[in-house]
């Protein structure tokens, strides 16, 4: 079987509503994408953005079936990513605590698709969902 890296900073991580998609996964580590940063959307969830800035999260080994759950979960279509409402990319990503780097998927808010949103300045959802609630 593959397996894929993948990067995750909202409601995908632990604790959140579709964590289940990731129940079967292996938890590698928390970790930093750098070169991204992250908004909170009307809808109720945030979208990293490529720019200056940092996004904290989770790395997760993950098969391919998995992967493609999630692909129709984040309203991602290879085909048309156009029109898709996150597009997934490979990133690098540094590992905390390990201080390593490695190539992780991760979900990038389509930016034609934006409209309003709420800026995340240190880049930490769980932080700003938690100061919301």
């Amino acid at each position: 079987m593959t397996y894929e890296l993948l990067f995750v900073y909202g409601t995908l991580m632990s604790g959140f509503s579709a964590h289940a998609f990731l129940m079967d996964s292996q938890f590698i580590s928390h970790g930093i994408l750098y070169g991204a940063r992250l908004i909170h959307l009307p809808q109720g969830f945030p979208g990293a953005l490529e720019g200056e800035g940092k996004i904290v999260g989770e790395v997760y080994r993950v098969d391919r079936l998995t992967l493609k759950a999630i692909d129709l979960y984040e309203d991602y279509n290879e085909e048309l990513t156009e029109e898709s409402l996150f597009i997934r990319k490979l990133k690098p990503v540094k590992l905390i605590p390990l201080n390593e780097w490695i190539e992780a998927w991760v979900y990038i808010f389509n930016k034609e698709l934006l409209e309003e949103f709420t800026e995340i300045p240190l880049g930490n959802w769980r932080e700003f969902i938690e100061k919301l609630l």
